[in-house]
């Protein structure tokens, strides 16, 4: 017998607490995502939001889901952005090839890639596994950044999946014999962040990324292929775990969202041998015959384990427990017969521990949860109701002894005695720590090294961490790895490469030329960089709380306590502005608009409430700042007075949401707008009457969600929207769009900026990270040559009126000079200038008023952009 503690022979959750959002959302029968919202939305009427129940992960659904449905609340097929970006390349063969070579942008990544590790993270891990002979090499999953390798025990990585049909990866099973011959489950099984609920899959989840199945590589991932278990139809389906049998690699095992998948000859073709919705799988240490299973259930409570005795042929339920969300298993060599499970309840807290050391014949429950004994929730006393069992649970035995046992949830937890005593490891942040280590929260994955048993890893939502001395101290092993979900960025107009992000699960983070820093907690929503002073800058967290510094981040003030009331509750993505023609205005969104005069110290309202939803996107006029443009849902508002009276007009007749709104930098009344959803030919839409009416210019776009838009200054109305399935550019000069995403992996874009003073665009990706491109009427000339900016002078500066470029370079060719200000609009455009002498130019900047302004000059066929200060 394994424990010593009292043994009952029924397990029943002895928690009283109220009912889970989960469960009482089934309970109104939701057929719509409205009605599922409003559940949702019902339930937090009568009960507190606390930490880790599960509240923030629907948030994130509902904003990912609400503006992609719109009206209809239809869902799409799984496979929906690879089967319209195939679509899109079959009709635009001839297009496609030459702005492959052409036109596509230059696309480079940047970041973040770098982490102090603790509280920080970069993004978050779902799984590993390991190389069978060589310790230094293994692998890592993301949610939404495809497949991550290592050969130096983490110090570097490399990821080849950027093409992938999708970016989810949930787990790893690699041959024993051979380890070029690997597979791969594809999605997100833990439930993910945005995508997490779909219609009635709700209560068990469709993840960041939706799965099509499994897929092999025969060549150590260097090229993947399907398999016979191949979702590619309009299903909605997860993978959790992918087991390969070690006597016979020929077999593995896939737990589904809709059963147990089988196949005996490397993948070729599969039998569901269970159904049910499987979470979780372990084979018997000695005996591969013998599997075990659990399975998961949000809304009945009914998670139970299972055991198969002939090689997962058949399945037998081998508990009946009630009020049971979630179970993770876990077994150990050195004590072969011994299975371990830890369960959560419905509010994702600690239920119990169960175990069997009759290799599954009996199940025993030896350790009974409560509000007082809840690893599972985010105290560091294990004290409070309810937990993220469903979303973040974890559970490991040491192989070489069965009585110390590591449980992952927020926080992290160990036995050394089989259960007796639980010790927490490490804690989510320095708050309420008790001196033990600080780690990135909720762990998704633990496992020793099965080379080393002395290591221990653990994937959570900062990346992937080891120890090598029983929890004391661990290391941070993403850097190198760029799976950042990025909701919104905001970029310098005066410093190259200075961009501040907002993460999920990772708070902002600010690029400063090649390094990264954190610079808030949470979830990093939008952001902004005063285009006057990049010093001084704007972030903030879900639901509108707004942050501002004036020194870099070196202090900070939470500027929406200010706001008319007191704190206001925003959208999830709370937007917010800065005014182009007075930096000391800024303006924010929640269900009206607000406007500071003062950065931020007092607000006062300037519009009516605007809707009974919250607003999701605002943006000014950058040539008149009384021309304001705001939406919620499928709804344009509009002032051309600065707010003293509004308009509003219904803008789409299919149902699709707007997801983003852009102003010519001349014009105020010319304006574009995006839209979500799955209605083709209902993506981007302009007017140049401020919103009396509007023509559709959606071309022959993807058929998938546009997410974002960009107006670049200077152009012949050029913009850049971004997709679910990349970027896209088209401005008058143009009868329809071109793509301009290459070297970008397969990935959701969600915001775009930017950056006039060096002419670059940048990208958030929504699980590859921050990218920058050059602007299309850069990337279109003749490939670029070396920079040669250090070479160039220009003087003097700052200018009271003339000013002079030159270099000592005898090759050197100006083509082109154009001044944009700091708001990137073109204030001269000198084509061929005359030298003076030489390579020595003369220009006039006395029309013009004081300020910041950027020589972009095109010499030798590349741009190089200059900073000036005309006093």
């Amino acid at each position: 017998m394994k424990k010593s503690l009292l043994i009952l022979l029924v397990f029943i959750s002895a928690k009283i607490l109220a009912q889970p959002h989960a469960k009482f959302i089934h309970q109104q029968n939701p057929k719509t995502f409205a009605e599922v919202q409003k559940a949702f939305n019902d339930y937090y009427l009568t009960h507190e939001v606390e930490k880790g129940s599960g509240y923030k992960i629907f948030r994130r659904w509902e904003w990912y889901w609400e503006q992609r449905l719109g009206k209809t609340g239809t869902y799409p097929a799984p496979t929906v952005n690879f089967e319209e970006w195939e679509k899109y390349k079959l009709q635009h063969a001839d297009l496609h090839e030459k702005t492959t070579q052409q036109f596509q942008g230059n696309w480079i990544s940047k970041g973040p890639n770098n982490s102090p590790g603790g509280y920080s993270g970069i993004g978050r891990i779902s799984c590993i596994g390991f190389h069978p002979t060589q310790a230094n090499t293994f692998w890592v999953g993301t949610p939404a950044g495809g497949l991550w390798k290592t050969t130096d025990g983490g110090q570097t990585w490399t990821t080849n999946t950027d093409d992938l049909p999708v970016l989810g990866i949930t787990d790893i099973a690699i041959n024993p014999n051979n380890a070029n011959i690997m597979y791969i489950a594809t999605g997100d099984g833990n439930n993910g962040s945005t995508a997490s609920f779909q219609g009635f899959s709700y209560y068990y989840g469709t993840g960041d990324t939706k799965s099509i199945g499994v897929l092999k590589s025969t060549d150590g991932g260097a090229t993947w292929n399907t398999t016979g278990l191949n979702w590619n139809v309009q299903q909605i389906k997860l993978l959790n775990r992918l087991i390969i049998n070690p006597s016979n690699p020929q077999i593995l095992y896939a737990a589904a969202s809709d059963g147990i998948y089988k196949t005996t000859n490397a993948g070729t073709a599969w039998t569901k041998v269970a159904t049910g919705h499987f979470c979780d799988l372990e084979f018997h240490p000695n005996n591969p015959q013998i599997i075990y299973a659990a399975t998961k259930d949000l809304f009945n409570g009914d998670a139970q384990i299972f055991v198969s005795s002939n090689g997962g042929n058949t399945f037998m339920q081998k508990t009946f427990m009630t009020q049971n969300s979630r179970i993770a298993l876990a077994v150990t060599p050195n004590f072969p017969d011994l299975l371990d499970a830890v369960v959560a309840d419905e509010t994702g807290g600690l239920a119990g521990m169960i175990y069997s050391d009759d290799a599954g014949f009996t199940m025993n429950p030896y350790i009974f949860g409560s509000c007082s004994y809840n690893m599972l929730n985010w105290d560091a006393g294990a004290t409070g109701c309810g937990g993220q069992g469903s979303y973040d649970l974890c559970y490991v035995m040491h192989p070489n002894d069965y009585l110390e046992i590591w449980l992952g949830g927020v926080n992290l937890w160990a036995t050394p005695d089989g259960g007796t005593n639980y010790f927490l490891q490490n804690y989510w942040s320095t708050y309420q720590n008790p001196g033990v280590p600080t780690v990135h929260a909720d762990k998704h994955a633990l496992a020793f090294h099965p080379l080393n048993s002395n290591i221990l890893f653990q994937c959570n939502d900062g990346g992937i961490y080891k120890t090598t001395n029983s929890g004391q101290s661990w290391s941070d092993l993403s850097n190198g790895i760029t799976n950042s979900e990025i909701y919104r960025i905001g970029v310098s107009q005066q410093t190259s490469n200075k961009v501040i992000c907002g993460l999920q699960d990772n708070g902002s983070k600010l690029l400063s030329g090649n390094n990264w820093n954190d610079v808030t907690g949470g979830d990093g929503m939008d952001c902004q960089i005063d285009y006057s002073n990049d010093n001084i800058q704007y972030a903030s967290y879900a639901q509108g709380v707004l942050y501002r510094t004036t020194d870099n981040w070196s202090t900070q003030t939470t500027i929406s306590s200010n706001l008319p009331g007191g704190q206001q509750s925003g959208g999830w993505i709370t937007p917010m502005a800065i005014d182009p023609g007075n930096p000391q205005t800024i303006y924010a969104g929640y269900d009206r608009i607000y406007k500071s005069t003062n950065r931020g110290n007092s607000w006062t309202s300037i519009s009516p409430p605007l809707s009974a939803s919250k607003l999701l996107t605002l943006t000014i006029a950058p040539s008149n700042s009384n021309y304001i443009y705001t939406a919620s849902n499928d709804t344009l508002f509009v002032t051309t007075d600065g707010g003293q009276s509004w308009g509003y007009v219904v803008l789409s007749n299919t149902g699709s949401y707007i997801t983003g709104l852009a102003v010519s930098n001349t014009n105020p009344s010319n304006m574009w707008v995006t839209m979500s959803g799955y209605a083709n030919g209902d993506k981007v839409f302009k007017t140049t009457n401020a919103g009396n009416s509007f023509t559709n210019i959606s071309g022959t776009l993807p058929n998938v969600p546009a997410n974002c838009i960009v107006y670049e200054n200077g152009s012949a109305d050029g913009v850049y929207v971004g997709t679910d399935v990349g970027i896209f550019y088209r401005d008058n000069n143009m009868s329809d769009w071109l793509p301009f995403s290459s070297q970008l992996p397969n990935v959701v874009v969600a915001d775009l900026d930017i950056s006039y003073q060096d002419n670059k665009l940048w990208a958030a990706t929504f699980g590859r990270g921050l990218w920058k491109s050059d602007l299309f009427s850069v990337s279109a000339g003749t490939p670029h040559v070396a920079d040669i900016s250090p070479e160039i002078s220009i003087f003097p500066n700052p200018a009271t009126g003339l000013f002079y470029i030159s270099t000592s370079q005898l090759s050197f060719k100006l083509q082109q000079v154009n001044i944009v200000n700091a708001l990137g609009e073109k204030m001269q455009d000198i084509t061929n200038p005359t030298a003076i002498s030489g390579a020595y130019y003369q220009f006039d900047l006395s029309q013009l008023p004081g300020g910041v302004y950027f020589i972009n000059m095109l010499v030798n066929d590349s741009w190089v952009s200059k900073k000036l200060v005309k006093q």
